[in-house]
This record gives structure tokens, sequence and C-alpha cells, in this order.
């Protein structure tokens, strides 16, 4: 920031150069000038942002000397300096949009708390005219972007009046910021300005050595999008560990809640098809995990996913009024594939599909209109829409389940054997013994066990053997789900013990029963 002072007695400029730490304020360089005529030379051969001038001088005085410079320089702040408390100064002044008035002599604090104020004044004022200019470029790179033609034409030939050389050859990748904190609009999360601000810095910081040139946009998803462009192959040559730099320090200086998906290599000609390859890789990311995704990097579809015999859990446990655990399994199956890479937009799409249909046929059972168990906080639209993430699925889940629960909840007048029906298949992967199973429904074991019996025709110990075998076999009809897996599915962790059950209950192993399974599917012709 640079400073001109303005007084016709060099004894005056003198003192204030050696009485006040200007560099404490932010300015670098001090011009100094003893009339009118030299303050104006200064002023046009020197870029100058600060102006403290004397009023009483030789000839011209501060105050015409003040009116050329609001005329010609407007945007140089202005400070007068006088030795008169003159009420008709300070009008003046004002008149001239000076930015403060100082009583001469005045104390260094006194001149401090001027500057002080001044240079934060021109530091905020200067970056408003940088955020204004941001936005403006902005508004043009989202047009780049747009399906009319003309905008594009539009907004190239502005880019590049403005000095961004763009042809229809331009090579350019496009980056796609998803920063969490900002996607809430009530959040009280950094200013846009200041993300503008810094996205560009950070960008110029590493991509401008490699010949890259960085501009930057927002979507109409409260995203940022940082274009790269360059006229020859300098966009190209970028390896990936230069974007992974690019987002560590964003995630340093911004937030670490964001995600960055980089697109395709293509041409200015091409952009549309360029940044839709990165709104691709968003749409897929259905975790939202917190990393930078480039156009291969998502894993390929494992289409392995059990779905068929959790679904068939699932309608168990809602039969059992086990509404909690239907919840908790939900979710620790989606966790689980989730971790594993095997979830996208797709993949979640089906699911959602998959549940709806468990629940709709489970409330049209119960005579229970689908429509009246939605809200005006949660509608139906909310709950088909759901599937655009991992999270949003996790709360339409929770949101249908529970109001399932309050609308069918399970009969406090339940007897002690549904009940404990209910319990044993809610814990079909826990290894639970007959007093656990009546300690949850507070009976006496020996009682519980006669009452079972009686009701049930078979034992308890037989009847949880018998249930944990067809939860085996409804795992053991997919073939990509390893028999081992099955045993600690059903809370056998040896495997030799869950074999021995199983044949004694089938007469075969679980391997023999997956084979002939296998065989009867083959043998079986497909449906017309």
């Amino acid at each position: 920031m640079n400073l001109l002072l303005v007084d016709d007695q060099i004894s005056v400029l003198d003192g204030l150069k050696s009485s006040i730490p200007f560099s404490r304020y932010g300015i670098r360089k001090i011009f100094t000038a003893t009339n009118a005529d030299d303050a104006r030379a200064v002023i046009q051969s020197h870029p100058v942002d600060l102006m403290l001038s004397d009023i009483e001088m030789p000839g011209e005085n501060g105050l015409s000397l003040n009116k050329w410079v609001k005329e010609h320089y407007p945007a140089i702040l202005r400070v007068l300096l006088t030795s008169h408390a003159s009420f008709r100064y300070a009008q003046e002044g004002v008149k001239l949009g000076c930015f403060d008035y100082i009583v001469q002599p005045a104390t260094k604090e006194e001149i401090g708390d001027v500057l002080s104020r001044a240079t934060a004044q021109i530091a905020k004022s200067r970056q408003y005219s940088l955020y204004q200019n941001n936005l403006y470029i902005s508004s043009m790179v989202e047009s780049l972007f747009s399906q009319n033609e003309s905008d594009r034409i539009m907004a190239q030939k502005t880019l590049t009046e403005r000095g961004y050389a763009l042809k229809p050859d331009t090579l350019l990748r496009t980056v796609i910021i998803n920063l969490y904190p900002y996607q809430d609009e009530h959040s009280s999360f950094k200013p846009e300005y200041d993300i503008f601000t810094i996205l560009l810095n950070v960008a110029s910081f590493t991509f401008t050595a490699s010949g890259v040139v960085p501009l930057v946009c927002k979507n109409r998803y409260r995203q940022f999008v940082l274009l790269l462009f360059s006229n020859d192959n300098s966009v190209a040559d970028i390896d990936t560990a230069l974007y992974r730099t690019f987002y560590d320090t964003l995630a340093e200086v911004v937030s670490p809640e964001l995600t960055c998906y980089v697109s395709v290599l293509g041409t200015l000609a091409s952009i549309r098809e360029v940044i839709f390859s990165a709104h691709a890789l968003f749409q897929q990311d259905v975790i939202k995990k917190k990393d930078i995704f480039f156009p291969a990097s998502h894993a390929e579809e494992n289409t392995n996913r059990n779905l068929s015999e959790n679904i068939s859990r699932w309608r168990r446990l809602l039969d059992n009024n086990q509404y909690e655990a239907v919840e908790n399994n939900i979710f620790a199956y989606l966790d689980f594939h989730a971790s594993t890479g095997q979830l996208n937009f797709d993949t979640l799409c089906e699911f959602h599909q998959e549940i709806s249909k468990i629940f709709f046929m489970y409330l049209y059972q119960q005579n229970i209109n689908v429509s009246d168990i939605f809200t005006a906080a949660y509608t139906y639209a909310d709950f088909m829409n759901c599937c655009r993430d991992l999270q949003s699925l996790k709360k339409g889940v929770t949101f249908i389940v529970r109001q399932i629960a309050a609308y069918c909840g399970a009969d406090t007048d339940q007897d002690p054997v549904q009940r404990a029906k209910a319990y044993i298949l809610a814990n079909l992967s826990n290894d639970i013994s007959v007093k656990d199973v009546a300690e949850h429904i507070h009976l006496n074991p020996e009682y519980f066990s006669k009452l079972f019996k009686k009701e049930m025709g078979e034992n308890v110990k037989n009847y949880m053997l018998r249930i944990k075998v067809d939860a085996a076999k409804d795992m053991l009809e997919n073939p990509n789900i390893p028999v081992s897996i099955v045993s600690l599915e059903l809370g056998y962790s040896n495997f030799s013990h869950f074999t021995q059950m199983f044949k004694k209950h089938e007469g075969i192993t679980p391997s023999e029963y997956r084979k002939t399974f296998a065989q009867k599917q083959a043998d079986t012709p497909p449906e017309e």
C-alpha cells in the first residue's frame, strides 16, 4: 500500500516519516510533496492508495488539491491535515468525501488510529472490488456451460477481452468442489467472496507454475467449479498428484469437509461434455466421501450385494414387529456395502425401489394408506427422491420405519411365545440361549420352555435351530456368499459346528445343499 504526504513544511514531512511506524499499517512506500503541483505529478506517475494532505499551503491549497484528486483519482483515500480546528475546513472536507480530518499537532497514536482505519477501509474496498470482478468473471465462466450457443459465444468473447485467451480448441478440465459447510444456505460459514478469493489463490498457487490459467464460478447446486485451461498441452500434463495437492491445500485453509470431482480432458468446444463428466462423478458418489475423485477412480459395480437374502430377513422382522431391528439391519447392510465401494447412484436407486416395495406392501397388508404416513415436514416426494445419496436414504428409512412403528406398533398384549419368536428372529446373528429368550420376556426358563412347546409343538432349541437353518438356506442359495460368511452371519464362529448343525437338520452339508440347489436351478427351464 502506497502513501502520499503533502505539506509545504519539509520538517513536518520528516517528522511524520520518522515518528509514525507506517509499515505497521501495511504501508510499504511513502511519497512526499511540498505543493499541489508536485502532488499531482506523484499521483500521475506512481500508484497511490492514501493521501494525507495539509490544507494551508502557499499557492493552491489542500482543499483544491483534494477536489482534483476526487475528480480524477476517486479510488485514493484522502485525509486532511491542518493546524486550525476550523469548522469551515471540516465541512469542506466532508463535501469533498475525505475519509478523516486531523488537527495538528496530533499525537502519533491519534495519527496511527486514523491510518489504521484508513488502511482497513482501503483493504475492504479492494476486497469488495476484487469480489465484484470475480463475480462478473464467474458469471461469464458459468455462461460457457450454457445450452444457449449465443451465451457461450458472448462469454468467450468477454473473457478473451479480459485477458483470458479462450479459443474453440483450448484444452481444459473442470473440478467441481462440493464444500459441505457452504451447502447449507443458513449456515454461518465463510462469506462467498472469501471462498472465491481463497479458491483462486490456491488454484493460482498450485497450477499457474504449470502454465495453466484458473477460473472459478458457482453452479446452481451451490458448488464451486474450477476451470483450468491452456492453449498448449499444459492442462493435459497435470498429474493426479498436483490435483491432490490442490485438494489437500483447500482442506487445510477452507474446510476438510469437501469433495472434489475432476472431469475428463476436453476442449472449449466440448465444454458441456467436460463438465458433465465431473457432474456424473458427483451423482455416483452417494457416500459423499471427503476425497478427490477422477473419471476412472470409482470402483466398478459389484453385483454381489446379497439383497434378496436380506429382503427376506427384513420382511420377517417386519412381520414380527421388530421395527428397530429392521432399521439397524438395513443400516448395517448399507454401511457394509458402502465400505466395500459397492454403492453408487444406480445401486442406491435399485435398493430404494426394493425397500419401498417391502414397506408399502407391509402397509397394504396392515390396511394403512401409504399417503397417510407422510407429513408436511417429510413428504411422499421426499421419500421417493431420497436415493440421491446414502445420508438421505438413511433419513428416509428412519422416517418410514418409525412411522410404521407408530401406526402398527407392537402389541403390548402380545402373548409371550410370539414375543419370544420375535426376539429369536431379531438375534439370528447372536449366540443366544433359551435362558436369554426367557429373560427377555420375563418368564422362568423352565415354565417358558413348557409353554413354548405346548403352543408351537416343538421345543425352543429345535425352533431356534430351524430358524437359523432357514436363514442359512436363504444365503446358501446365493453362490457368491462364502459358506464361512454364512456361518458367521448366523453367530457360528466355529465353522465345523455350523456344518454339523446344518447336516443334523438337513441331512447334507451346507456345501452339498448349495450344489443341489444350483443343479435344480440349472435343470429348471426358463420361463416363457
